[in-house]
């Protein structure tokens, strides 16, 4: 019987290794949303991992869940903390994943039940109330669908521990617990006894371990508002006739590993101000090239002045410490510097439930009763974890604000993925600029697609202490001057745009509704990068049906690059796009949108192509599509 014992041991040790010790993980998404929407819908039907971080859609070691149901998220509420589910407990096996892909539903696509269920007419989405005060809902483009969105990361999956199934095999005592890491990475105990009447008595346990992934959308980056058709001769108000607009995603997600995020806090005392919408608060840290601060993560401020920012990516053994820019229209910007985000150990808990299997019994050689008890665990709100540090009550104060834009120097046009941003810094040495407010460009119009507003007051600043302290602000005028803004692009794979007074706006004398223009150079390739050309060739297969449209070049999920169709989507012809080559970024997917010039919202068709372009090697390209 001693050798039964260890055999059976040895199978439940084996057992363990081959079921991946019941690993799980729960995948969610969260976002900031400007205060524009009402609205922002995402539906997901596949999670896709892997383990390879430069791994193209069509690529190898995919590993693949195919959702039972698709899952819609409203971004506008998963955010400020609250994070969107999307799956949880998948068994994904024990390692460490480079990237992770969700695989959307398009608008195009038959209503899941989940999006129907929100009150979406599409299942991507963005809902916002036009000058009227309508409410419009209108279809999210995505950038082929099929190919998904895809975040890099190191989302690391750990071996569940089987170490006490070996040792109660011979009758060792253990105990179980069941604990929350920070912001919701649950750890749940299964404990099963059993019990053989005759030589001896085997206990055996095993544990469960549900590690908790994001991805953290930006839609003040990534929901890019533009306007096709000729638009000339319309305002804002009341467009012209022959033209039509659109919001399009292009994804710049981060994904998180639960474990290794914090987040920072803090309430505004609204008083003094008029108009409270719109306002964010911005967690920024230094460029890499050190020129500026850069947004790492913005999140809105609540009507009741409150807000949070997580997940921030952070360290047990590292402290991530960042500056916190506070602004939005009709106030004067406040930063707070120093901001520490320290990670920590956490058992809280915030709801559990019990449930205990039937004890079974069966006789045989000796007698055998099971008790199985799970418990589950509730996710941790962040607001309340170790891990959330606070900036205390502030007040902000008013300040008039104006209305800037931007143009592009003749002939030299951004990236289609540029977002411009409007910077002010600290007076002092050693002091670097910060970003203020940013937005994306119209890719088709190389504008913005509204004027951003700026504050034409000066800054409050201060230094964070510790959690919870009052933070004493002082007010000066910015080192550009009161009401004066460096404005400058930025792109993936280009060098950030310089910031001097050469580019900058200022608050105009006088009151007026009229934006304020800067002009805005074209940004060079980052180094180690070269641009490259890629030749398509269009053939349209019902020559003379449309006459408008645009070519879009994609890379998981982001926009890179868009070419104008107008000259050959109506009888066929050639165009060039530059992209950048020679890095594993550099495969890029295609698709078009075509119209009629005369009703572009009426007769709008997009189509995409499965088969991508590779120029990871460097060099040049061509390609031939056909548009149906």
């Amino acid at each position: 019987m001693r050798y039964s014992l260890f055999a059976l041991g040895v199978t439940v040790l084996a057992a363990c290794l081959v079921g991946g010790c019941s690993s799980r993980s729960d995948v969610s998404l969260t976002g900031n949303t400007p205060s524009r929407y009402a609205h922002v819908f995402i539906t997901t039907q596949e999670v896709w991992f892997n383990q390879d971080g430069t791994a193209g859609p069509d690529d190898a070691g995919w590993t693949k869940f195919t959702l039972s149901s698709p899952t819609t998220v409203d971004l506008v509420e998963a955010s400020g903390g609250t994070l969107g589910s999307i799956k949880t407990g998948l068994r994904l096996l024990p390692g460490t994943y480079k990237q992770i892909r969700l695989i959307p539903l398009d608008s195009s696509a038959a209503l899941a039940t989940s999006a129907s269920d929100l009150g979406a007419k599409y299942n991507a989405e963005a809902d916002y109330p036009d000058s009227n005060g309508t409410l419009q809902q209108v279809p999210l483009e995505l950038l082929n669908p099929d190919k998904g969105i895809a975040v890099s990361g190191s989302l690391r999956v750990p071996v569940a521990s089987f170490g006490t199934a070996a040792a109660a095999a011979f009758g060792t005592s253990t105990t179980n617990t069941t604990t929350n890491s920070p912001f919701g990475t649950n750890t749940a105990t299964n404990t099963g006894t059993n019990t053989t009447t005759g030589n001896g008595t085997t206990k055996t346990t095993g544990t469960t371990t549900t590690t908790a992934f994001t991805l953290s959308l930006d839609g003040a980056r990534d929901l890019v508002p533009f306007s096709f058709g000729s638009c000339a001769g319309g305002t804002a108000a009341t467009p012209a006739a022959s033209c039509a607009g659109g919001i399009l995603l292009s994804s710049h997600a981060g994904a998180f590993n639960l474990d290794n995020v914090g987040g920072i806090s803090g309430t505004l005392t609204l008083t003094n101000l008029t108009n409270t919408s719109g306002i964010q608060a911005t967690a920024e840290t230094v460029s890499a090239d050190g020129t500026r601060h850069v947004a790492v993560l913005s999140t809105p401020v609540r009507s009741d002045g409150t807000f949070l920012l997580y997940p921030l990516p952070s360290s047990s053994s590292n402290a991530a410490v960042y500056d916190v820019v506070i602004h939005g229209p009709g106030m004067a910007t406040i930063i707070v510097k120093s901001v520490s985000v320290t990670i920590t150990a956490s058992s809280t808990t915030d709801t559990s439930t019990t449930t205990t299997g039937a004890s079974n019994t069966a006789t045989g050689t000796g007698t055998n009763t099971a008790t199985n008890t799970t418990t589950n665990t509730g996710t941790t709100n962040p607001s309340t974890s170790s891990n959330t540090v606070s900036l205390g009550t502030m007040t902000p104060r008013a300040a008039t604000s104006f209305a800037a834009n931007m143009v592009t120097r003749a002939g030299s046009p951004l990236t289609a993925d540029a977002q411009v941003g409007f910077y002010q810094g600290l007076s002092g040495s050693g002091e670097v600029p910060y970003q203020i407010e940013a937005a994306p460009i119209d890719p088709f119009n190389q504008v913005l697609a509204s004027a951003q507003s700026l504050s034409a007051g000066t800054i409050d600043s201060g230094t964070y202490a510790a959690s919870g302290n009052t933070i004493t602000l002082f007010s000066a005028a910015p080192a550009q001057g009161a009401g004066t803004y460096w404005v400058a692009a930025s792109a993936p794979s280009y060098a950030n745009g310089t910031l001097s007074n050469s580019v900058q706006v200022t608050a105009p004398a006088t009151s007026t509704t009229a934006p304020v223009i800067a002009t805005v150079p074209a940004l060079s390739a980052a180094s180690g990068v070269a641009l490259g050309s890629l030749q398509v060739s269009i053939t349209p297969s019902s020559p003379g049906a449309y006459d408008s449209g645009e070519l879009l070049l994609s890379h998981d999920g982001t926009l890179i690059s868009r070419v104008s169709l107008a000259g050959v989507v109506s009888s066929g012809g050639t165009v060039s796009a530059s992209v950048p080559t020679g890095t594993p970024a550099s495969i890029y997917f295609l698709s078009v949108r075509f119209w009629q010039s005369g009703d572009p919202a009426n007769t709008l068709r997009r189509q995409w192509y499965p088969s991508g372009v590779n120029m990871s090697g460097g060099g040049n390209a061509s390609i031939a599509l056909t548009i149906n």
